[in-house]
């Protein structure tokens, strides 16, 4: 069984935190959900400067759309932990598509309603420009790789001001969880840009059977309740579209997360 870090251990006693469960370590994260004061909670350490940047903008957001932080220090933050029932990846394998996507797009929609921090907030976040920059300098044979990058330096230089805002980066069907009374985001990247590109995501989520089957509807909803044009939603999911098979090349096409990048953007290339 997995232990806890020293420091773990350390920010439990400091927070007053009774774990619930054994410590969860990922690539990026340490992570143990525990109690503090009858209040369900997640402590998280970051191990990598993505999360270090993600836990700061969770923090500036106060809650507003996003998972409550309670703690905050250095490399690690305590938030509410969401115990509600509803999934919203079941919610789209059940039936219920269409009510996962109008839940994700109000979660995004309500992230967007905030002016962007001031330097004195100290919440780091990156451009759109250098995270699409490994798409962007991509030296590949692939045509559709090409026409994405083509197609994104395109979206990046003609980005209006009016559209530009703090952006959660991975918005999908299992970072916008149930706390009960609300949905809320968690796992934010941390980026800076056109307001599309968080809802881009969405489209080729939370698997390929669903992507595929629902995404012209999905178009339909999302552009709708964005108050965007389908021609600006399709092209910036094209984008991200090619920036997930740069960030996954080496793969064969045996994850459904390439595959599923790969068929959407062909599909919305044709359409």
């Amino acid at each position: 069984m997995q232990e806890s870090s020293p420091e773990m251990h350390r920010l439990m006693a400091a927070w007053g935190v009774t774990p619930s469960g054994p410590p969860q370590l990922t690539p990026s994260s340490e992570l143990i959900a525990g109690v503090r004061q009858d209040l369900p909670v997640m402590l998280k350490i970051a191990l990598v400067d993505e999360e270090v940047r993600g836990g700061a903008l969770l923090d500036w957001w106060g809650g507003r759309g996003a998972a409550t932080v309670l703690q905050r220090e250095d490399r690690a933050i305590l938030m509410v932990r969401a115990t509600g029932p509803r999934d919203l990846a079941v919610m789209a394998a059940t039936g219920r598509d269409a009510a996962a996507t109008e839940i994700l797009v109000q979660a995004a929609l309500a992230l967007h309603d905030h002016p962007a921090p001031a330097p004195h907030d100290g919440v780091d976040l990156v451009p759109l420009r250098d995270w699409f920059h490994d798409l962007l300098v991509a030296d590949t044979a692939d045509p559709l790789l090409q026409r994405a990058a083509l197609l994104a330096e395109r979206l990046l230089t003609t980005t209006a001001p009016a559209a530009v805002t703090v952006l959660h980066g991975d918005i999908h069907h299992g970072n916008v969880l149930d706390f009960g009374d609300r949905w809320a985001a968690i796992d934010p990247k941390g980026l800076i840009g056109h307001r599309a590109f968080d809802l881009a995501n969405i489209l080729c989520n939370p698997t390929e059977a669903a992507a595929l089957d629902h995404l012209e509807e999905r178009l339909g909803t999302i552009s709708r309740l964005a108050a965007l044009t389908p021609s600006v939603l399709r092209e910036w999911t094209i984008a991200w579209c090619g920036l997930s098979l740069i960030w996954s090349r080496e793969d064969t096409g045996r994850n459904w997360h390439t595959r599923s990048a790969r068929a959407i953007a062909e599909r919305l290339l044709i359409g």
